[in-house]
């Protein structure tokens, strides 16, 4: 093999080591985009169920999706453009990244009562699968020439605000901040709620539900994770790399995750819409045979000849031929019955 065709192959080797690198440092990469497009393509069916009862299982299914858990407001544009006030201080709190992102709601330690949990909302669970954490885990393992090689969801550090070491983790601080989840929010989940996406939401839910990791233990038989991370005896999606930045479901216990809850009211939607199909068909059916009953009614009676017809016309002849012997004075004799018959059938 000659000098040339060394060099040539030892430069193959490196770039395609170099792009399997840069292909395998997006953290949290497919869950992240099935996360993203499930919710634009929420935001779209939104738009066309939002005007349904407010009772309808699909309306609400999506409506929990989109703005969480018992949200009242349903002002899509606010929540493109304004940051959430429930996140004002979250970082810096003690233990709140595990409470906010790992642990169940109905866990009863000090935090049980926050705002927000895994599986409140679609844009929340974005949040915790695309803050930075500890120091600025995961972008902060970067040994690269290039920030850009390493980057969490899509995003490199510059984007995210992890330029200055820091990120979201159970830490307290002194000067609790937002200023992590802010990049996230403006960074990444902002992006998946302009629903500019269409698609099948059966089939976008299904990819989304491929991307779960089934992780029980710890007397949690129906936990799931999303993203890169670890569970222990008291913590869960904490930001630090031993657990990692993601999202625990728990889904045995209540309120339930979004994504069980939209699951659910899809199979009840499809059951709603086919009866309704039924309904209208049965409608249009019945209309159809309205309309085609004056038609038969006017083929079943048309003219006919009665014997009262028929009489009124052997009247008419004799009292002729009455008034003609009156005027004459000669008698005519009366026509054969074979004549007035013939005459009756002109």
């Amino acid at each position: 093999m000659t000098r040339m065709m060394m060099k040539f192959w030892m430069m193959m080797i490196v770039t395609m080591g170099v792009s399997t690198n840069v292909e395998g440092t997006d953290h949290n990469h497919d869950a992240h985009n099935a996360l993203c497009d499930l919710l634009s393509v929420s935001v779209k069916k939104w738009g066309e169920v939002k005007e349904r009862k407010h009772d309808d299982p699909l309306r609400n299914a999506l409506k929990q999706t989109i703005f969480g858990y018992g949200s009242v407001g349903e002002d899509l544009d606010k929540l493109k453009t304004k940051f959430p006030k429930d996140y004002e201080g979250v970082e810096g709190r003690l233990s709140s990244r595990s409470n906010w992102c790992g642990q169940p709601h109905e866990w009863d330690g000090y935090f049980k009562d926050e705002d927000r949990w895994s599986g409140h909302s679609a844009p929340h669970d974005m949040v915790c699968l695309c803050t930075v954490g500890e120091k600025g885990w995961p972008l902060n393992e970067s040994k690269s020439y290039s920030d850009a090689e390493t980057t969490l969801c899509g995003q490199d550090k510059q984007t995210l605000g992890a330029t200055d070491g820091k990120g979201w983790d159970d830490d307290r601080k002194e000067k609790p901040g937002e200023n992590h989840v802010n990049a996230t929010w403006f960074g990444v989940t902002v992006s998946c709620l302009k629903g500019e996406t269409g698609g099948d939401l059966k089939k976008a839910l299904k990819n989304f539900l491929g991307k779960l990791e089934h992780n029980p233990g710890h007397g949690y038989d129906n936990r799931y994770r999303l993203g890169k991370g670890n569970v222990s005896s008291y913590a869960a999606c904490n930001g630090k790399p031993e657990l990692g930045v993601c999202a625990m479901y728990y889904n045995t216990t209540k309120p339930l995750p979004w994504w069980t809850e939209l699951e659910r009211a899809l199979i009840e939607d499809e059951q709603i819409q086919k009866q309704r199909e039924e309904e209208e068909r049965r409608k249009q059916q019945g209309e159809t045979e309205k309309q085609d009953l004056p038609k038969t009614a006017a083929i079943t009676s048309g003219p006919s000849t009665t014997n009262q017809t028929e009489g009124t016309h052997k009247n008419t002849l004799h009292e002729a031929i009455r008034k003609l012997n009156m005027t004459s004075g000669t008698t005519i004799s009366q026509p054969s019955s074979w004549l007035l018959s013939a005459l009756l059938l002109i």
